[in-house]
């Protein structure tokens, strides 16, 4: 039988009393939850065309049974794995998280027969047993479908290094246009509603590289609402993990500034639905793709 375990938000609370122990378990046990909360609409899309039960506890699994995991932090979890190893016939692993890629995997990857995670790495754009996957879009994102889209620019998020800063000034003579910005990751951010309101009234979304990673789920949550992304061209990365893919991509922000400004509504159409056909092609090829490596 195979079954779904949902493993992000069980991580251990903060109780050592080393400090630097303690405030590391506070971060993993943060992010845990928040991968839960934001990224369960996206994996289960994701696995819409497997049949599986979900299960609340290891226990649950029997010999012999297909184990699709979703987890974050597994570098602290090779003993875990080793055992579900040996109890399940197969393992399939979504390692969601691990946006910087310091950690040795190998103790835990060695004992699946494959995972998928977000925020590839030369490391593993041709792995063996390891496919890149998208981090999606949060929870909660949908497009509205508005007739008419009031903005022509969107930016919601911490407005951190030069890259972003420079995004802000070049655009912010392009009107009109709505603008959010935080202090910190995941602080005083606005709702999904508003979010999805938002998004469904926007032309254009900018999409600047992340802290660490060039992926942000602004990318996946301005195609959900059918916007036209715009991303940094930085080590071409997106054309390595999206041979063909239909986003405008920029060296710097001025380069975009003529396309915010001066395409008609006829471009921004056609390019709106070349985008929104491209990514449901792309989502409905992942499906297929996590369905034949799980059920053969």
């Amino acid at each position: 039988m195979i079954k779904l375990f949902w493993n992000t938000h069980n991580q251990t609370k903060p109780n050592s009393e080393d400090e630097k122990i303690k405030e590391k378990q506070a971060t993993n046990y943060l992010w845990g939850q928040y991968h839960k909360k934001s990224s369960d609409k996206w994996i289960y899309e994701i696995l819409k065309k497997v049949k599986y039960n979900t299960i609340e506890n290891v226990t649950d699994l029997k010999k012999e049974d297909t184990l699709i995991i979703i987890d974050s932090n597994v570098e602290e979890k090779s003993e875990l794995y080793l055992k579900l190893n040996i109890v399940c016939s197969k393992i399939f692993l979504f390692h969601l998280g691990d946006e910087f890629g310091f950690s040795d995997l190998s103790a835990v990857y060695k004992n699946c027969n494959y995972i998928w995670r977000p925020f590839c790495s030369s490391a593993y754009f041709n792995h063996d047993k390891v496919k890149c996957i998208p981090i999606g879009y949060k929870s909660g994102v949908l497009d509205k479908k508005k007739k008419t889209r009031k903005y022509k620019w969107t930016f919601t998020g911490t407005p951190h290094k030069s890259s972003r800063h420079d995004l802000l000034f070049q655009f912010s003579d392009i009107k009109p246009f709505f603008c959010h910005k935080t202090e910190k990751f995941d602080v005083k951010i606005i709702s999904v509603d508003e979010m999805n309101e938002v998004l469904s009234s926007t032309e254009f979304v900018p999409c600047p590289n992340g802290f660490f990673h060039p992926e942000t789920y602004r990318l996946y949550e301005a195609l959900e609402c059918g916007c036209i992304p715009i991303v940094e061209n930085a080590y071409k990365y997106y054309d390595r993990l999206f041979p063909n893919n239909p986003f405008i991509k920029v060296d710097k922000w001025i380069d975009a500034k003529p396309i915010v400004l001066d395409w008609d509504s006829n471009q921004i159409r056609k390019k709106s639905d070349e985008c929104k056909l491209w990514w449901d092609k792309e989502k409905n090829n992942i499906q297929d793709f996590v369905k034949n490596k799980i059920i053969t």
